[in-house]
């Protein structure tokens, strides 16, 4: 497998996986019982950063490499809507996660996670789109 490949490969799981987040796993956020959400969320926070922490991780690698190696303006593309994908983390998805786990279920909370995610969502299809045609 090439690093193309393999950077492709790694956006497309982000891809998949963002993409039922967004649409499955943040809505149902909602569906879960009170007086559970606490502890069903902080099981949900420490699985989901199993999986999706080194796709995160390997996605820079690689398209780190793919930059240096060969310089190219849809890479540069890709590494900048990798790049708002990553501060939308931290800034905007992060802290919700947060006030979740310290607060327990919250619906304004659960909105503005899924309003927000569609950043990360729209970011993550742009790149692999933007990989697909580098």
């Amino acid at each position: 497998m090439t690093v193309d490949e393999a950077c492709r490969l790694v956006s497309f799981g982000l891809v998949i996986l963002i993409w039922m987040v967004q649409r499955i796993v943040y809505p149902g956020f909602a569906a879960v019982v009170p007086e559970s959400f606490v502890s069903w969320h902080s099981r949900y926070t420490r699985a989901i950063t199993w999986i999706v922490g080194p796709l995160m991780l390997a996605q820079v690698a690689l398209l780190g490499w793919l930059l240096f190696d060969r310089p190219n303006v849809r890479l540069g593309l890709a590494a900048v809507a990798v790049g708002a994908a990553w501060v939308s983390t931290i800034a905007l998805s992060v802290p919700a996660h947060d006030a979740l786990q310290a607060g327990g279920r919250d619906a304004d909370v659960i909105r503005r996670l899924v309003a927000t995610n569609w950043i990360r969502t729209i970011a993550w299809t742009s790149a692999f789109l933007l990989l697909i045609g580098s």
